[in-house]
This record gives C-alpha cells, structure tokens and sequence, in this order.
C-alpha cells in the first residue's frame, strides 16, 4: 500500500478550517478574502447540513426572530454561511482592516451569534493585520478565534486541526470559564441522566454520511448507557463544546483529523482517549468497539443487547450474500480499489477482504499515514503502487470526481461515495456506513453494485 497514490484533487487545510468552524451551531465564518474562495465554501456548507438558523440580535417580544438569508446582500451575497470581505488588489496593498472591520459591524448588528471566527485566505495572510485585537474591541462579548495563517498546502485534517487547537488556546479558558459560572443542561434528551460518558472527536460535516454516522454511533452508545456530552464540529452548539472537560473518555475517530484534538484535551483537562484499531466500519470492528468501550468505561454487561443486535444483523447480511453468490458466485474474489484518507481505507479495506473475501487492487490514501502492520493486514507483501485510473476493479470507492473521471476511461464498474464531493444525491433519510446499521448499508452497496455492473 502507498501514500497519496492518487492524482485526485483532494481538500486543504483552509477547507478543514472552514468546515471545523462551519460545524458549530450559531457560528458565523467570515473569509477574509476575495469572493473567489467563497461561493464554493458557502454552497457546500449550506446544503451539507440542517442547523437552527441564524436569528436577528433583538426579537419581537423577547423572542428570537430567524434571519431572511434573501436580505443577506452585503458580505454574503444572498448566501447563508461564510460571509467575505470581497477584497481587490487594493486591499492587498494597504490592508484589510478597514474591510474585516466594516464586515464585523455589520455581523454585529444583524445577526445573533455564539462564535466569530474569521479565516485569512492565503493572499490576506501575507498583509499582516492586527485581526484578534480588531474582532475583540469590535465584540467584546462573543468568544471568536481568527485563524491567521490558511497552512497554505496542508491537508484537511491539519486544518481541521489547527482550528481546533486555535478554538482550545484562544477561546477555551473564557469558554470553559463561563461553563463553570453558569453551567447548563445538555440539549440531548438522550444523554441526559447517563451514568458515563464520553465526546466524539473527528467527525465532520465534510463526512459523506454525517448525519447517520453521528446518529448511528450515539444509538450504540446510549444502548450501552452512554451519554455523549459533545460530537465535535459535527452539528455540537457551544454549550456542548462547554461540557467538553466532563466527559470521562475522548473517542478518537479519524486521528488524521482529532487526534491532536484529543491529546490537547488530555493536557488540558486529563481526559483519557480511545483511538479504535479501526473504524467501526463492519460488523468484527463494531465488535470490538462495544467490546473495548466496555472494558474502557468499566461498564457492567450493558453492551449485550446491542452485541445481539449486532450478530442478528450479520445474520441478515450473510443470508443476502448467500443468496447472490449461489446465483453469481460474488462477492468472493472481486477486486476493488479505495480512494480516501488513512481510516476509510483501513476501515473499508479490512471489511471488504476479512469479511466479503474481495481482493484489492488499488489502495490510495489521501491523507495520513499506515503503519507497517496496517500495510501487512491488507495485502502482505503486495506493493498497490498503481494510480488510482490504472484500477481495472469491479467496485471503486472514493469521492465523485474520481468516479467520474474513471466513468470516462473505462469500462464498466460501480463506483460506490465514501467521501465528498458527491454526485448530487439529496439524503432526506440519513444513512451511514458505520457500526450496525452502516455495516447493513455498506453490504447492500456492494451486493448491489455488483450485480448491477454484471446485468
């Protein structure tokens, strides 16, 4: 296996940052930059998620009032996430103060907010203003973090990162400060009343199936009697961000992405963490992830049902299996290729050969790194050194511009999204690809697209 063996044009960090910020309820993210970085940042936040609107900062009868986002003209124009300070090439020579300035004014007095954050695209970076102090005298009562430096060529997951190591350092003691004079009740009625409990670091709104990972991996834990005082940047308010430090375990789900995030907690606040051997992506890894919590947490024998459940959904899986290879000997012995960051490989690639029995062709990590022993697990000694368009496997999973650019040059196959940019489909039901329910899901798609590719 190799790393980066992919010519995809793959997210950067000022695209993790942005995203991180833009999973924060009531947040505004101001790009501090020419409208060129913003539209594509602005139309993907708005359709990736469902949130609570942003609301006027004064309300009929002290009550709030949702913003009209078609009134939005100036800074976001007409969009409803990530505002701009449009800047032109004078900009660049005599600063952007005056710009950032004018748009901080306006955010103050139309919007109600719970975080400012402003990020500095790559040219706005190199100028050199002043911006916390200027976002501080302008806001005095809304925590903010400015993220000064975009990190240029990094990945995703450092962006991701870095913005939250910047919300730790340069917001966290006034965040976890105001928790403690004024604590709050957790908004999940689920969690409430758990005995322990822990947060969900690395999950993202740039997930391709956000919504129902969050859902399905909080549905395990509250059947195991864990609460989950915050999914971090994945749809969390800041009260929840508030009740970071009262967990008694960090999760760490895509260490590429959280797991800074987590030994930072641990230096801050002595939270142990738990980095899974692999996704729960499949139905030995979900095992062994109720498994171990159990074990971590000193649970009494809470996880049964849901081990239950976990084994009565295999059988399911294996009866569909079953059916389709008497009357096509698939899915045993079919090649597929991955295209996708260290833990969706790793994750995918185990379930695909240990439990289908598939044979991978090519496997190419976007970001991050696998150890030796992860190498050896998925293929011994075989070098995948091939590109990811020289892949003649049957399934192919990646994001959308790589199926579509493979849909261009070759025969057919069945590509099967694993990550963003996507195709397009709408999901008003939200699916997932991990634990229980994701491991039913992901052989449906595999079952499906092999035989839809053999008709």
């Amino acid at each position: 296996m190799t790393e980066n063996c992919t010519r995809s044009i793959t997210p950067d960090s000022i695209t993790g940052m942005i995203f991180a910020a833009e999973g924060i309820d009531h947040v505004v993210t101001l790009l501090n930059g020419p409208m060129g970085c913003k539209f594509y940042h602005s139309t993907t936040s708005q359709f990736l998620a469902v949130r609570p609107p942003l609301y006027l900062p004064s309300g009929e009868e002290g009550k709030k009032v949702p913003v009209n986002y078609q009134y939005l003209d100036n800074w976001f124009f007409r969009q409803s996430r990530v505002p701009c300070t449009w800047l032109d090439g004078e900009d660049y020579i005599y600063g952007t103060a005056d710009q950032v300035r004018d748009a901080l004014i306006y955010i103050r007095e139309n919007l109600s907010l719970d975080l400012m954050v402003i990020v500095n695209s790559p040219g706005a970076s190199l100028i050199g203003d002043s911006l916390p102090e200027l976002v501080y005298s302008l806001m005095p009562d809304v925590p903010s973090v400015v993220m000064e430096s975009p990190a240029y060529s990094e990945s995703f997951g450092e962006g991701y990162q870095s913005f939250g190591l910047a919300l730790f350092r340069q917001a966290g003691e006034r965040i976890w400060r105001e928790g403690r004079d004024h604590p709050g009740t957790l908004t999940d009625a689920a969690v409430r009343g758990a005995g322990k409990k822990v947060n969900i670091l690395g999950f993202s709104l740039w997930q391709r199936y956000a919504e129902g990972d969050k859902e399905e991996i909080i549905r395990i834990l509250r059947e195991m009697g864990v609460g989950v005082n915050c999914c971090l940047f994945c749809g969390c308010s800041m009260e929840e961000i508030r009740q970071l430090p009262e967990a008694d375990l960090n999760l760490v789900f895509f260490p590429e992405r959280s797991l800074e995030l987590a030994e930072e907690l641990k230096t801050r606040f002595g939270t142990p963490y738990y980095r899974p051997e692999t996704l729960p992506v499949g139905f030995d890894a979900t095992e062994k992830f109720i498994e171990k919590l159990q074990s971590l947490l000193n649970l009494p024998d809470t996880g049964r049902s849901v081990l239950e459940e976990c084994r009565r959904a295999q059988a399911r899986a294996f009866a569909g299996i079953r059916g389709i290879h008497e009357i096509s000997g698939l899915p045993e012995g079919c090649r597929f290729s991955i295209e996708g960051n260290a833990s969706e490989v790793l994750a995918l690639g185990t379930f695909l050969t240990e439990y289908l029995g598939m044979i991978p062709d090519v496997l190419a990590v976007t970001e991050g790194k696998l150890e030796e022993k992860e190498k050896v697990r998925l293929g011994g000694e075989i070098p995948f050194r091939k590109p990811m368009e020289e892949t003649g496997a049957e399934l192919i999973f990646g994001n959308a511009n790589t199926i579509a650019l493979l849909k261009s040059r070759r025969e057919a196959f069945c590509g099967i999204e694993i990550s963003h940019p996507g195709m397009g489909y709408t999901d008003l039901i939200p699916k997932t690809q991990m634990g229980i329910r994701g491991s039913l899901f992901l052989t449906e798609q595999v079952l499906n697209g092999l035989m839809s590719r053999s008709i």
